[in-house]
């Protein structure tokens, strides 16, 4: 537990002092319930197929597919290619939700030390996001790409049963927007910072957190903060053909 709390803590709220002190303009402040379900599928020992569904009451929802090639070595990396349909809900005020289209790919590694678990995840996103501003163009698309990159720690606490392992989890992820259409050509697009706990059973694994949100305005220097209470949960299946013993009469 010591050990917990000289890394992780001091970690989680590194961050959150970082974004406290550059000055950021809050303009308005949610409370958001944020469900998730992601999945892995392990179809040989070097492939498996990923799925994952999010969904925002009032925000969001997203439906994400790839393949991912397995590298196991020491850091456990594994490589995702795919796509995702996104769905914007409508503000109050416009009535017309958006949606968009994106090819993603992402790089995982992850490594372990003692009870502790440390992911680190580099996701690029090309975004297609249907043109609302003029009438004329709703049939196009608006195109900029999104780098993400994701630290994720995991603590196990000792002592755990057979039943499963409950673990707390701190994780900062921080997103930046580029191409033609970000006036800059490169500018922050959000910030997350997550505190929780989960369990961990066999190859199921549910997680609850607070999460803090930070989402910049596209032409200013000014935010908003979300709010969101994020349930997720994470199934593995092995689909690989299990070898059947010989038996000798």
């Amino acid at each position: 537990m010591l050990r917990f709390k000289s890394i992780v803590l001091p970690l989680f709220f590194a961050f959150w002092g970082f974004q406290s002190l550059t000055g950021q303009t809050i303009t308005s402040q949610n409370q958001r319930l944020w469900l998730g379900y992601i999945t892995q599928s392990q179809m040989s020992e070097s492939f498996s197929v990923w799925n994952d569904f999010h969904w925002v009451p009032d925000g969001f929802g997203v439906l994400r597919t790839g393949g991912s090639y397995h590298f196991y070595d020491k850091l456990n990396i594994i490589t995702t290619a795919g796509y995702a349909y996104l769905w914007f809900y409508p503000p109050s005020s416009s009535g017309t939700g958006r949606p968009e289209h994106r090819p993603w790919g992402q790089t995982t590694a992850l490594h372990r030390s003692n009870q502790f678990s440390f992911l680190h995840r580099l996701r690029y996103e090309a975004r297609f996001r249907k043109n609302l501003i003029k009438e004329e163009f709703q049939n196009e698309f608006n195109f900029n790409f999104r780098l993400r990159y994701l630290f994720q720690a995991r603590y196990f606490f000792p002592n755990q049963t057979q039943t499963g392992k409950w673990f707390a989890m701190a994780s900062d992820e921080i997103l930046f927007n580029a191409g033609k259409e970000i006036s800059s050509g490169f500018r922050m697009d959000q910030n997350r910072i997550s505190l929780g706990i989960g369990f961990q059973y066999k190859n199921f694994t549910v997680q609850a957190a607070y999460m803090n949100q930070l989402i910049e305005a596209p032409n200013d220097f000014t935010f908003t903060m979300n709010h969101n209470l994020q349930i997720l949960m994470f199934h593995n299946f092995d689909f690989r053909k299990k070898e059947v013993p010989l038996v000798l009469e």
